[in-house]
């Protein structure tokens, strides 16, 4: 039994929905109570990101969670734990909670795969493409698994995917690209687990920097850099 440790978002839906149309053996646990900075982050083209998002993922239509889930609200509460046991659960899948306590990484060693949307040896934390983006690293804007350890996205790598943008690419089209990387990605790890083969993970070569959120006018000028490259 596999369990998703997310939030209820558009692209989080969507990446369960399409996992468990393989895979019926996941449960979600999905946490509401979302860390939010003290500046500001909302631009236009994020607006845009939900509006496409919505409209590619789920063609406007009511969008929900498939598998068994339940809503915590934070994914380190206990209750986790006392679900993850109930369930029978022994591997998870982390895609866009906050970090995971050790008390759950120490129940699951080496058995808690985390869905970070960058590469971490060089971009570490949050809004990892944007700030490949800001640094004009456009080499860098990959999508990995790794498996999760104490130090935040520093684990041993699994998959390590290019994201594969086409010319006149919008950056609000960004976040889709990245999540179907991760769906094909979770889907050869997750055969390989459940045909009980073995999988190759690596040591990072490097301890990327750690970013934290981007503010609102450093993003538009990503949006400027991107579209510039990409168009």
């Amino acid at each position: 039994m596999f369990a998703l440790l997310t939030t209820k978002t558009t692209h989080h839906i969507y990446y369960e929905n399409q996992i468990y149309k393989n895979f019926k053996n996941i449960i979600t646990i999905f946490e509401t109570k979302i860390i939010k900075p003290n500046f500001q982050t909302n631009v236009n083209f994020e607006k845009k990101r939900n509006v496409h998002e919505k409209k590619v993922f789920f063609k406007n239509k009511k969008q929900s969670f498939k598998s068994k889930n339940f809503e915590v609200d934070n994914i380190n509460n206990l209750k986790v734990i006392d679900i993850l046991k109930k369930n029978k659960v022994k591997y998870l899948i982390v895609f866009g909670t906050k970090k995971i306590t050790s008390s759950i990484i120490k129940l699951y060693k080496d058995k808690v795969f985390n869905l970070h949307g960058g590469n971490p040896e060089e971009y570490r934390g949050l809004d990892s493409h944007y700030w490949s983006i800001y640094h004009n690293d456009f080499t860098n804007l990959v999508s990995c698994i790794h498996i999760l350890n104490k130090k935040l996205d520093d684990g041993k790598i699994i998959f390590k995917s290019k994201l594969k943008i086409p010319k006149k690419t919008r950056i609000y089209q960004l976040r889709e690209i990245n999540t179907k990387n991760f769906i094909n990605m979770s889907y050869k790890l997750l055969k390989k687990i459940e045909k009980s083969e073995k999988f190759k993970s690596y040591n990072q070569n490097k301890t990327g920097k750690y970013y934290s959120f981007m503010s609102k006018d450093l993003k538009y000028i990503c949006e400027k850099k991107f579209e510039s490259f990409y168009n």
